[in-house]
């Protein structure tokens, strides 16, 4: 739907004295919307949002907003059509909810619907932006092998379960890169990470790369609050991971440039820390809207910081409502301290569609075929 003509009728209707004419426009407004399913109608950087609703308040949650009832809609008086004018970057990709006399729920007019860590959002594209996610190429591709195992850790004192990604390439290349990722079940389920990288090695977009996917049992402590987690990573399952190719006739692991860990939110934390405690065994980072600010931004004291200088380190954060300002202060700190550092900000919120979407960019930057030079 073209945005200055539902514009146009919008102030109509605040202006229209006649009241049975006012309801009937504004019914015949929100059919046509609701048909559609064009909510929000946006243009350049303005978004308007309409919902038709007997309720005495209907507010707008979403990534702008922390995820608070902070935007109340406005009702058209004499109608059951509440309405709101926002404000966003011209390429911000979003998503929100309704809260209708406190009930949050989805926007009927809306179809675009995105499952996240907490359930079901609607979500909205600025007429700027662009999917480059490598997650639809217009084409399917060959899907690599994912394999679960269950191994026993002496550093946690419990078994863990990973799955193992091995790309359909033939031949398999003898020596290949290695991706650790963390939040791993999430990163397979809502990420699509497997289904991404798949993507990638069709294009010939990045160097032959496995994957291993691994998920905690106590997020806060093994990902923030615990050194134990990445000495299991890096100690245990590494071994474990060369073992498994190995036997397969593949290197892996080979040497910490071939190695990189990722992670999102906690998860970046955790990738950015467990290559400041063991460069010698992982020199690339990928952290997407890294944590930074876990324990008053404690990893900017840790000693091992000093050891940045070898390490290879994308950072991704959006820019609403994110980890912009403390991933921007870490990418400065690690370039002053030698680290080759990348940093990308994106128009978007804490969300595994921001994750999802910028993944892609992550890796290309971090191992890139051999046909290309690194920017890095």
């Amino acid at each position: 739907m073209l945005y200055p003509a539902v514009e146009e009728t919008l102030y109509e209707l605040l202006e229209e004295r006649a009241e049975d004419v006012r309801t009937l426009q504004a019914k015949q407004l929100w059919e046509s919307v609701l048909a559609a399913k064009a909510n929000p109608i946006t243009t350049g950087s303005r978004a308007l949002f309409l919902h038709w609703s007997a309720a005495a308040t209907v507010q707008l949650v979403g990534d702008w907003t922390f995820w608070q009832p902070s935007a109340p809609m406005h009702r058209i008086a004499g109608t059951q059509l509440h309405y709101i004018i926002e404000e966003f970057p011209e390429d911000a990709r979003l998503q929100y909810k309704l809260v209708v006399d406190g009930v949050w729920q989805l926007d009927p007019a809306n179809g675009r619907i995105v499952e996240e860590g907490f359930g079901y959002n609607n979500e909205f594209w600025m007429p700027r932006y662009r999917d480059t996610s490598c997650l639809d190429i217009g084409r399917i591709v060959p899907a690599g092998t994912i394999e679960q195992r269950m191994i026993e850790s002496a550093v946690l004192a419990a078994h863990r379960e990973v799955f193992f990604y091995t790309p359909a390439l033939e031949p398999l290349p003898p020596t290949m890169k290695l991706l650790l990722v963390h939040d791993g079940h999430e990163a397979i389920r809502l990420g699509k990470f497997p289904q991404i990288l798949d993507n990638l090695h069709a294009l010939g977009l990045i160097a032959p790369t496995v994957a291993c996917f691994l998920s905690p049992r106590d997020r806060n402590i093994e990902y923030a609050a615990s050194e134990a987690y990445i000495h299991f990573c890096v100690e245990e399952l590494l071994p474990i991971i060369t073992d498994y190719y190995r036997d397969r006739g593949i290197s892996v692991a080979d040497s910490a440039e071939n190695v990189a860990v990722t992670g999102a939110s906690l998860g970046g934390l955790l990738a950015t820390k467990t290559a400041l405690l063991y460069p010698n065994s992982v020199a690339n980072v990928l952290a997407q809207s890294p944590s930074y600010w876990w324990n008053h931004g404690e990893i900017f004291r840790i000693p091992a910081l000093r050891q940045a200088g070898s390490l290879r380190v994308v950072i991704q954060t959006g820019t609403i409502c994110d980890a912009r300002d403390l991933a921007l202060l870490m990418a400065r700190r690690l370039r002053t301290l030698g680290a080759h550092v990348e940093y990308r900000e994106y128009s978007q919120g804490h969300t595994w569609a921001n994750w999802r979407s910028t993944f892609a960019d992550g890796v290309r930057l971090l191992f890139p075929p051999a046909s290309e030079i690194s920017t890095l």
